[in-house]
Formats: structure tokens, C-alpha cells, sequence
């Protein structure tokens, strides 16, 4: 998230801390729609351990619970 707030357009940051909800919202939403346009073409690759189907550890060495 804090990658998607760097690049974000600035129109966009100073309507996240409106005071209006509806503007919050719309803010959000182009957020996301921004963040959407710059993840495409992405691949995002796993690698082959695990089992098939299992979903690959985000931090592998760290599987403490959170919180």
C-alpha cells in the first residue's frame, strides 16, 4: 500500500483526507483503479515446492502468527 500511495496522483491523496465521505470514497476507488493499470502485464510467478495447489508463504522463514 505504501508503493500504490508514492506513485498515486496528487489529486487523488489530498481527496483520501476529505472531509467528505462520498469524496473519500471516489478516492479509493481511483486509487485501486490506478494500482489495477500498474499491475497489468505483471506475472507473478511461484515456485515449485509445496504440494500442488498449496499457496506460497509471502515471508517464508516467518510463520509466526500475527498479532
Amino acid at each position: 500500500m505504501t508503493v500504490a500511495l508514492a506513485v498515486a496522483p496528487e489529486h487523488t491523496l489530498i481527496r483520501l483526507n476529505a472531509d467528505d465521505p462520498r469524496a473519500q470514497r471516489s478516492a479509493r476507488v481511483d486509487l485501486a483503479r490506478h494500482l489495477v493499470e500498474r499491475m497489468r502485464g505483471l506475472t507473478i510467478e511461484g515456485d515449485s515446492h509445496g504440494s500442488p495447489g498449496a499457496q506460497s508463504c509471502l515471508f517464508p522463514g516467518d510463520l509466526s502468527p500475527i498479532g
